[in-house]
């Protein structure tokens, strides 16, 4: 910097006033502790967590998909350039054909491998995709130990619990396994992510894309390679459904967790020292994604938000069409594990080779037309809000249906869909709709005035 640049600087700053310096310097202060501080400290999760909450603020108000439909700086071809880990557990091990064989409707041929928590089964072999094309299985926790990951936790409660299955299922004791896969699952879950990405790192490396996902969740592959192609893989990235407070946001792993290449090469190859600690930390870990999270964040690698609206934790007929994710594509569903439903949605989905966006389910799934609600605003014994929470709003004392309508009207930007108890007397109405439930006595209706000018904001395909 050159004398004259200096004392610009100079006479700028001599021309602030008091309190301006003051400010000045109190910024000055707050960058310099964020960046001496760890990566993973509270004081960085704090300022993240604020960001984050004034960039979700901003995407709710004004939401574009513009940016999708740019040209691609970085397509993929999902069938070579992602790896996915599909993890199951043993009491949820018969899902895991169905999860398959959904990925196959698709022609989703990714290198794919299936982590469990227990021993090969007797009769147990690889999976197979449609194609032929093989889907080999591990023991991951059984790995993890072998390997002395977790040397000095053999005694250690859930080690010992992992270990008790494992000889249940060595010995065929087939109902003390049930019993055991049902009542420990969930802590056995927590030790999968870690080592489930390492031995896919490991055996799969170098892809661009690695995808993680429950063994009822789906993965809608066109959706998610319009995504990707926008999204530098050379970079350390890590996406998913944030869930949590400021101290260790994490993806939800039912939503499924996208991370880049480059991501994994950073934690594994070059910080394989976090990765021990992370492997310690597992046996008394509660949710292993918050494990993940907060194991990336020591080496500077946080959970994007970004691109959270394009995760979705929810199976199709529970699934909530935002006013803010309208025009997104749609990457996942979730809870996909009860009877036939994985089957169902692989069915539906299975033609589709283009992007499917959220606005479009009720389309795909045969609902009533957005556009019709505006001439028959009224349906009976349907439900379009759904499930209450926070995020919905109740208005009590409520006695005829076209007061209901009328409430929502008066919020065009904050009613997509309204629903009238007359039993309880009660509007309900929400920022979202869903597919209908079947509701006896109620009277509900989808704002069509706003659906239609959602529709006419779309970059994307009607």
């Amino acid at each position: 910097m050159g004398i004259a640049e200096r004392r610009s600087i100079r006479s700028c700053v001599a021309r602030l006033s008091r309190p301006q310096k003051i400010i000045l310097g109190v910024l000055a202060l707050l960058f310099i502790i964020y960046n001496l501080t760890p990566f993973d400290s509270p004081a960085r999760s704090f300022f993240r967590f604020q960001h984050n909450v004034i960039q979700d603020y901003y995407q709710n108000v004004h939401p574009t998909d513009s940016w999708l439909f740019q040209r691609q700086r970085y397509p993929i071809d999902p069938n070579n350039d992602i790896a996915i880990i599909v993890k199951t557990g043993f009491g949820t091990r018969r899902r895991v054909a169905a999860a398959l064989r959904a990925l196959s409707n698709e022609s989703f041929y990714a290198d794919t491998i299936v982590t469990q928590d227990f021993p090969m089964l007797p009769d147990q072999k690889n999976y197979t995709f449609a194609n032929g094309k093989e889907v080999p299985v591990i023991d991951i926790i059984g790995w993890n130990i072998e390997r002395g990951a977790l040397k000095g936790q053999e005694h250690q409660e859930r080690v010992m619990k992992y270990a008790n299955l494992a000889d249940a299922v060595d010995g065929e004791e087939w109902m003390l396994a049930d019993g055991l896969g049902k009542d420990i699952g969930w802590e056995l879950d927590a030790m999968k992510f870690l080592p489930s990405l390492e031995y896919a790192w490991q055996t799969l490396p170098k892809k661009k894309w690695y995808i993680m996902a429950d063994d009822d969740t789906y993965i809608i592959k066109s959706s998610l390679a319009l995504v990707l192609g926008h999204l530098n893989y050379a970079k350390p990235q890590f996406l998913g459904n944030p869930v949590g407070d400021y101290k260790g946001r994490f993806p939800h792993g039912g939503s499924s967790v996208v991370m880049s290449g480059a991501a994994l090469s950073k934690l594994y190859d070059q910080h394989p020292e976090v990765v021990a600690e992370g492997h310690q930390e597992s046996p008394e870990a509660i949710w292993g994604d918050k494990l993940l999270s907060t194991t990336f964040m020591k080496i500077g690698i946080y959970l994007d938000e970004t691109y959270r609206r394009l995760f979705n934790g929810e199976p199709p007929w529970m699934t909530r069409m935002w006013v803010d994710r309208w025009c997104l594509p749609l990457v996942s569903f979730h809870g996909l594990g009860n009877n036939d439903a994985m089957v169902h949605v692989g069915d539906t989905f299975k033609n589709m080779t283009e992007p499917v966006f959220w606005r479009q389910l009720g389309k795909i799934y045969g609902a009533p037309d957005f556009s019709s609600f505006i001439a028959e605003p009224i349906r009976p014994n349907v439900d379009y809000v759904g499930r209450l929470d926070e995020f919905s709003t109740t208005v009590d004392k409520i006695t005829e249906v076209d007061q209901c309508v009328k409430i929502c009207h008066e919020h065009p930007v904050g009613c997509l869909a309204w629903t009238f108890d007359p039993g309880r007397q009660q509007c309900h109405f929400a920022r979202w709709a869903i597919l209908g439930d079947h509701a006896e006595g109620r009277f509900s209706g989808i704002n069509g005035k706003l659906a239609e000018k959602l529709e006419h904001s779309c970059h994307s395909p009607r």
